[in-house]
């Protein structure tokens, strides 16, 4: 902390974490949806659908079990510093690929609904007594 404002500045450091981040995202996403049908032996394929949501899903996953590694690892060792630094970026990516599942989810479930796909979400379970039933 200090007693002047200092804005936080983008910088050449962070740029170049947010397009490895980003290619690193996009990487593994299509390795996922693309790459990965062709090493499954299964009697069904999975649906285009379910695999988008399977891959984002397992996206913000291991990109939440990464970031919180990211805090142990720069006390162990001072080359994780810069990803301590950057952590936040890799944190707002992660809120954002995890949107996106949720957003799929939501799509895949309540596609048929008559309602909205959040009001139905809010309203078709209510069991407010108890903690099995209870809604999303």
């Amino acid at each position: 902390m200090s007693v002047q404002y200092m804005p936080v500045i983008w910088n050449r450091n962070k740029m170049i974490y947010d397009a490895v981040l980003l290619i690193a995202v996009a990487l593994y996403l299509y390795i996922f949806i693309y790459v990965g049908p062709f090493f499954e032996d299964v009697s069904k394929p999975v649906d285009g659908a379910i695999l988008r949501m399977r891959a984002f899903g397992s996206c913000a996953f291991l990109m939440l079990t990464i970031i919180l590694c990211i805090g142990p690892l720069a006390r162990l060792d001072r080359r994780f510093l810069p990803l301590l630094y950057n952590r936040r970026h890799f944190g707002v990516m992660t809120a954002g690929i995890a949107a996106v599942h949720a957003n799929y989810v939501l799509g895949w479930y309540f596609s048929f609904s008559p309602t909205d796909k959040y009001a139905a979400l809010l309203s078709s379970n209510t069991s407010y007594t108890q903690i099995i039933g209870f809604p999303f």
